[in-house]
This record gives structure tokens, sequence and C-alpha cells, in this order.
């Protein structure tokens, strides 16, 4: 699915479709504060028969004159991980990235928002028992506080965090020598860098887009859903810092509202794309087909 936007921005789903309930992945959202809102009137985003979210889990690839950029890389096959719906996956994920035009040798960069398991799957392939890197020709860009944060919390925690992705999809690609970790302001190429944005975790990063001509924030999980453009202080359970995030993403919303910029974050369903704009106190959005 190609997006709007600078340079060729192009979507390859892993999976989409009713997700969770909204007050599940957005402790905020009770039921009825969720039905104030015009995304609970929208079946593209809630399947209200249902009382779920509609999401999506997919990568954006970002092809410049020089690069070809993957952000995040969803679940991955074959991982070990408690949640039924990740929990050794079986999907063509790699096939389809490859009829967008992106086999896995033509990658030059991987970018990692931030390390939840969901954002990191892909990284890595099971390949005669061991996990190897899946993108061998690329360097994986990590933000450097975020991969300190979750080293040490390997090393203290009850428990491996994050689905125990780490010793699958993160220590394999150090092991190899293709981790880049960089500041949060990193730039990659001209037109093409970070934005640090933390909250959801500790190094969370945005990625920003200018051609000259367009702009465009791959946000990551800066932003789960489209409920939070109207509701920015919502955080979703999932965040390390809940009221960090909700600051951290307030700020971003005021800042991008009403410049025309594209907003791609790493979860929204079809049509995936949106602009923010301002009015009656608060922030609404327009989704790319309908621009």
């Amino acid at each position: 699915m190609r997006l709007p936007g600078p340079f060729a921005i192009t979507r390859v789903v892993e999976s989409e479709g009713p997700f969770r309930a909204p007050d599940f992945i957005l402790p905020d959202a009770t039921p009825a504060l969720f039905a104030q809102t015009a995304t609970s009137r929208d079946p593209r985003f809630y399947d209200a028969a249902n009382n779920l979210l509609v999401m999506g889990f997919y990568s954006l690839i970002v092809r410049t004159a020089r690069n070809v950029i993957l952000v995040d890389t969803c679940v991955g096959n074959d991982k070990v991980r408690k949640l039924p719906d990740w929990n050794r996956r079986n999907g063509p994920f790699l096939a389809d990235l490859a009829a967008a035009g992106c086999p896995p040798e033509s990658v030059t960069h991987v970018l990692c928002t931030h390390l939840h398991a969901d954002h990191v799957g892909w990284n890595t392939k099971l390949l005669n028992g061991r996990w190897v890197p899946t993108f061998p020709n690329a360097k994986y860009i990590m933000a450097r506080a975020e991969v300190a944060y979750w080293e040490h919390e390997r090393t203290t925690a009850a428990e491996p965090p994050n689905h125990g992705s780490w010793e699958d999809s993160v220590q394999p690609i150090l092991d190899a020598g293709l981790a880049v970790l960089v500041d949060s302001d990193y730039e990659i190429e001209p037109g093409v860098h970070l934005m640090p944005a933390p909250g959801h975790s500790p190094g969370n990063i945005v990625l920003c887009l200018d051609d000259g001509r367009e702009r465009a924030f791959l946000v990551g999980d800066t932003i789960h859903h489209p409920v939070q453009i109207e509701r920015p202080a919502w955080a979703s359970r999932f965040c390390w810092d809940a009221a960090q995030s909700s600051r951290t993403r307030i700020a971003f919303v005021e800042r991008v509202a009403d410049t025309g910029a594209w907003i791609m974050p790493a979860h929204f369903p079809a049509p995936t794309a949106v602009q923010i704009t301002s009015g009656n106190g608060g922030f609404s959005y327009t989704t790319a087909d309908q621009t």
C-alpha cells in the first residue's frame, strides 16, 4: 500500500483487524468517554459490534534516492510469545515485502522506533535453529538510551522483558555487529532524521521526513490509535511512563496540527496516514483517502 508524503512510503502488513477493547489499550477510554469521540463512530477504526479497536501491525518502507529504510519489523515468525496471536506466527510477511519491491537484501537501514516485541520481530529469522539477521546488508538503527534501558532490565527484571524479544530479536543483531546505536536526533541523510519522543519507552523516537515539498512523521507508538489525536492525554496501557507519554503526545499534536504534515503511526489500520487539524478547543484528523 503506497502512502502519501515525501520520498516513497509503502506499508507492508503483517496483520490487521479488530484487536482489543478501547479501555484495555487505553485505560482512560471508558465506554462513556470513548462514546463521545468521533473515532467511536468510524467503523474503519472501531468495531462497535464487538467493542474492539481496529489496529494494524505493519512495517513502513521509506525509499529515498540513497537508501531503503524499513521502519519497525512487527512480531515476526516462529517467536515464542505469551500472547496467542503473537506466538509462533507463520505468516507471509517476507514474501509480501518482496512483492512490494523490497527483498530483504535491498534494505539499507532498519529503524527500530523502540524495542517492544511487536516492533523488532522481523529483525531476525529462524535459520537452522539459530536466530540470524533478516536484513543482512542493513544497519539496524536503535536509540542508545533505549538499548541501555532494556539491557539493564534484561539483567535485573524478574522475568524477561518485552516477551523475551531481546534474546531472539535484538541480541543477535548486536552479536552480528549490525546495530548502530545513535542519539535521538540522529540524521540518516538530509531530510531524514530522528526526533526524541520519550514516554512510551525511555528511548522512543520518531522518524521525520522532509523532501522540500512534503513532510511526514513516522511516529511508531507515540500514537497508538486515531482516538489519541482527539484525546492526546490518553496514554496506552503499555507505556513505560504514562504521564511522560501524554506530555510528549500533546506537544507533538500541537506542533504538527494545521501544518499539512502526514502522520503515520505504527498501528493505524488503513488508510494509515492522517493530517491533524485544530479547532473547537481540540484536535481532529483527516485520513489520506479524505484529502
